[in-house]
């Protein structure tokens, strides 16, 4: 029973996942979406908020910027 629980909500979670491939344009919506900060940076603390669209010219006011996203984990 266990299992099965375990199984459905592996499916489940893979259902709501999105994914982006290198290039593709990330949609305004998920742009918009809060991260919380996890290693302070550039004016932004640990525990905080940013979002995508704070780099995107289209969206913060003409302040262009190129960014790299580290998705990494020691686990």
């Amino acid at each position: 029973m266990l299992k099965n629980i375990a199984i459905l909500l592996l499916l489940f979670a893979g259902l709501q996942a999105q994914t982006y491939c290198a290039g593709e344009e990330i949609s305004i919506e998920h742009q918009n979406t809060a991260h919380v900060v996890g290693a302070s940076i550039e004016g932004y603390d640990v525990g905080g908020e940013f979002r995508l669209a704070d780099w995107n010219g289209e969206l913060n006011g003409g302040n262009y910027s190129i960014i790299f996203i580290d998705m990494s984990s020691s686990w």
